[in-house]
């Protein structure tokens, strides 16, 4: 008798009448109940990656052309001394710790405390794209189209009538289904240090919810058909713009109120750096209009943090300089409103630090982008001081070196291979980045070094500057992303 393919048994089912029934066993029997979530159960041994599930799941929620909330991953290698060929279906895993929702800054996410069903509030959405970074697996997909964010929400609509999502309902093999979990067991099978899949991000970031499973022996020989192509992300320029321009008003503005705080110039550059900087954020939205919801998160998202700390270094920037436009600079009360402006400008500059660092990326930890902000901040500043009082040139020398010797001495990490995240940051900087990286390192010597020692303070600082954007784009471009096997980019 001739075994009938997946597809000819799906048709079968169909003929027969027996969808309906057939539907229904992809569904778990009862609801979730305390302690309970439902979850994606995905039975790799059963994939064939034909991709029905993502084009399934495009067409039911009407997805535009380039958008999509599955996609089909590929691990390969030797199991057993076979080779080794798997096919990963993947879409959002439900997390039972949601790094989007705890980021977002609006709230546009919301964790179902009956189902445990992550979803996206597009409407509350302002298109910021921090929860494509804060999510490991890389699930939200920024749609630029709309100016939003969206993602899987486990077709719950669909669940809720009994019918089941379309990726499970259409896989013709039947390899992925819906089943109740118990959090407790996927918060101890996360803290043991597993993964879902080979390769993919530590388990205990968010504690996903989806469960693979294959009767095949495991291997440590498996990685991602990808894992050797090393890719460059995106660059961000509004953002690189406001990081570079945020931290020289705030170093201006400390340079500034130490070393001559009565002086109109210096309060003003800092003032316009800072407001420059926040409308250049806003051209980052998707929504620029609804940037004001920015602040809603601010109990659990630094980005939040962030937009308040700046605002409130703006607000009270303003107010010292035109306290000393009017010749009040000596004055206590502008005073303390330098030292509130100050102080909430420095906060921002740390909240701009643990934006990145809470992402989980190597390149973006603390030990990396505190130094390199804090960096930034003084050059910058030390260098708007020399270029608004004609004075504290020569300081700016020293430090100039030491910063660029410490950036470019992350190429050091070649010779460690693509299996580390640095190893692939300093591949892109020497290869495909390599020319920015140059263009970067040649902009800092000559605004940090070669102009002070030839006296040329405003020259100095405009190319000191210039090469603070570019190492704030190679920032974002350079950084190795944890993400799915194979999952799109």
């Amino acid at each position: 008798m001739t075994e009938l393919t997946a597809v000819e048994l799906f048709a079968e089912v169909h003929e027969a009448g027996l969808a309906g029934e057939a539907y229904r066993a992809l569904l778990p029997a009862t609801p979730p109940g305390p302690g309970q979530q439902y979850g994606f159960e995905v039975d790799l041994d059963r994939c064939t990656g034909c991709k029905a599930c993502v084009t399934a799941c495009h067409s039911l929620n009407g997805l535009d052309a380039d958008e999509s909330w599955r996609s089909v991953g590929l691990l390969i290698g030797v199991g057993a001394g076979e080779p080794y060929h798997q096919t990963v279906p993947t879409g959002c895993h439900h997390c039972v710790e949601p790094a989007c929702l705890a980021g977002c800054p609006v709230d546009a996410y919301e964790k179902d405390p009956a189902t445990g069903i992550v979803v996206h509030l597009d409407d509350q959405c302002i298109g910021c794209s921090y929860c494509t970074l804060t999510c490991p697996y890389e699930v939200p997909r920024y749609n630029a189209s709309r100016g939003i964010v969206r993602k899987c929400d486990l077709c719950r609509g669909r669940l809720e009538s009994g019918e089941a999502p379309a990726c499970a309902q259409a896989c013709p093999s039947e390899a992925i289904r819906v089943s109740v979990v118990d959090v407790a067991v996927l918060q101890a099978e996360a803290a043991s240090g597993t993964t879902l899949v080979p390769g993919a991000p530590p388990s205990s970031k968010t504690v996903p919810s989806t469960r693979y499973r294959t009767t095949r022996a495991p291997t440590t020989d498996v990685r991602a058909a990808d894992h050797f192509v090393v890719r460059h992300g995106h660059g961000h320029p509004p953002l690189a713009v406001m990081l570079v321009l945020t931290q020289l008003a705030v170093g201006a503005f400390v340079g500034n109120l130490v070393v001559s705080p009565a002086r109109v110039t210096g309060a003003l550059l800092s003032l316009a750096a800072g407001l420059l900087a926040l409308a250049a954020s806003v051209l980052h939205l998707g929504r620029p209009a609804k940037a004001w919801r920015a602040v809603i998160g601010i109990r659990h998202s630094w980005l939040s943090r962030e937009v308040v700390a700046f605002g409130a270094f703006a607000s009270a920037a303003a107010v010292y300089a035109a306290g000393v436009c009017f010749g009040r600079g000596g004055a206590p009360w502008v005073v303390a409103v330098g030292v509130v402006a100050a102080a909430s400008g420095i906060a921002g500059v740390g909240c701009s630090v643990l934006i990145y660092a809470v992402t989980g990326r190597t390149w973006w930890r603390v030990r990396f982008t505190g130094p390199r902000f804090a960096l930034t901040t003084a050059l910058c500043g030390m260098g708007a001081v020399a270029a608004t009082t004609t004075s504290l040139v020569w300081p700016l020398v020293a430090p100039t070196v030491a910063g660029l010797a410490w950036e470019a001495s992350i190429l050091r990490h070649r010779r460690r291979g693509v299996d580390d995240d640095l190893a692939r940051t300093a591949l892109l900087l020497s290869g495909e980045l390599r020319r920015p990286l140059v263009a970067r390192l040649v902009l800092g010597a000559l605004g940090g070094v070669a102009a002070p020692l030839l006296g040329l303070a405003w020259v100095g600082l405009v190319v000191l500057v210039a090469g603070e954007m570019v190492d704030r784009w190679l920032f974002f471009t350079a950084v190795s992303a944890p993400r799915m096997p194979g999952a799109l980019r």
